[in-house]
């Protein structure tokens, strides 16, 4: 019988945990059904790269290409936008069916339940993640799992950390762009920290090209282009291929990425110990370097104080420097819930964390009016799979 094939037994068991799981979580929400189907290219754009790659798209016929929704934020970020937009702050929470292809090799049902809570808005950010983190944790206990594991993260601290790199805008916004796919970033970071020594002829042409005004140097590129006989590599055009030259003549002229900041990034990302254990190293990479994320470490003790205050033990919750990098959208604290006699993706109970910057995106790409509320933080519980687990 597959997840979404129930007998009365099976449904009224569903029935009960979902019921349970949704009560404990309820933290003043309005419940509401958000829609089971988004347009394909509001995906695209606000999803990431795993989340896209499992998306179960199909033709809408006039109306462009739709998927079904492989989550509830997005659903619920659309009714708020569309519903409420102008209140500075909403709470909602919300179960039903979501749908995502299976990768290969996994065991997982395409479509299964989930419960959804969305905070937007409010005046104290820390206080809202303790909250949600502790009413997570509490309704899965309540529910019957007592074998929890938990790992967090915060994704902020890696964006603080590239603000504060002295570096060029435009680095710094492809750093931004890769930190979702950790391979990639740090092949980037080491390219920005190359000083060009192992290509020295390279590095004098892109700096001469760089001294030339923009119209001079789009000139000796097009001009060097017909002189090898180039019109396309790959997809690229002749014009592709010039931008991508000034590009680099301009990052040639640049200082290149310390190899101080490029390891503090990467300890950074490394760091794995227990929450207040975490912060006290973050702190002193800090000073070690002169990079100025102390907003962003302040808002890490503000939250781990808010959770003390939820009788969260702070001094042994784990604390992942890299936790959170497989799901684009995420911007700052992240948490999830597994239990450790299952595998994989099939471990995950639940999960949140905060997306500041997709609410005001939803906007543009929904055309509804930007929000009131600044903010943005959410958690999902899986009932079927918290059922598998207390059986």
């Amino acid at each position: 019988m597959s997840a979404a094939d129930r007998d009365a037994d099976a449904l009224s068991a569903l029935n009960g945990v979902t019921a349970t799981l949704l009560a404990a979580m309820d933290a003043g929400c309005r419940l509401i059904d958000p829609g089971q189907i988004l347009d394909a290219e509001n995906l695209l754009d606000l999803y990431g790269e795993d989340v896209r790659a499992r998306a179960f798209v199909f033709d809408g016929t006039g109306s462009g290409d739709l998927c079904l929704r492989p989550d509830l934020t997005l659903a619920i970020c659309r009714l708020h936008l569309e519903q409420c937009a102008a209140e500075a702050e909403a709470r909602y929470i919300a179960s039903g069916p979501v749908f995502r292809r299976p990768v290969t090799g996994e065991d997982r049902a395409p479509q299964f339940m989930q419960i959804g809570i969305e905070c937007f808005g409010g005046d104290d950010p820390a206080r809202i993640e303790a909250e949600i983190f502790a009413r997570t944790q509490a309704a899965l206990m309540e529910a019957g799992c007592r074998n929890l594991a938990v790992a967090t993260g915060d994704l902020g601290i890696l964006f603080s950390m590239i603000d504060a790199a002295p570096i060029p805008d435009r680095w710094r916004a492809r750093l931004k762009r890769h930190v979702w796919r950790p391979a990639r970033f740090r092949t980037l970071l080491h390219d920005l920290a190359a000083t060009g020594a192992e290509d020295p002829g390279r590095l004098a042409f892109l700096k001469a090209l760089g001294n030339l005004a923009p119209e001079q140097a789009q000139a000796a590129v097009a001009h060097m282009l017909t002189l090898s006989e180039t019109s396309h590599v790959g997809l690229r055009t002749h014009e592709e291929i010039s931008a991508r030259f000034l590009e680099q003549a301009e990052d040639a002229r640049a200082h290149p990425l310390s190899d101080e900041i490029v390891a503090a990034i990467e300890t950074a990302a490394a760091l794995k110990a227990p929450c207040d254990q975490a912060l006290s190293a973050l702190r002193d990479l800090a000073a070690a370097t002169g990079l100025v994320i102390a907003p962003a470490l302040e808002r890490m003790e503000r939250r781990l104080t808010a959770l003390d205050g939820q009788g969260i033990d702070v001094a042994s919750l784990p604390f992942d420097g890299d936790f959170g990098r497989n799901l684009e959208y995420y911007d700052g604290f992240v948490f999830e819930f597994t239990d450790p006699t299952l595998e994989g993706r099939n471990a995950q109970l639940a999960g949140g964390g905060r997306y500041d910057a997709m609410l005001p995106a939803a906007a543009r790409a929904f055309g509804t009016a930007a929000p009131a509320a600044k903010t943005a933080f959410g958690a999902a519980i899986r009932p079927e799979t918290v059922l598998q687990v207390i059986g």
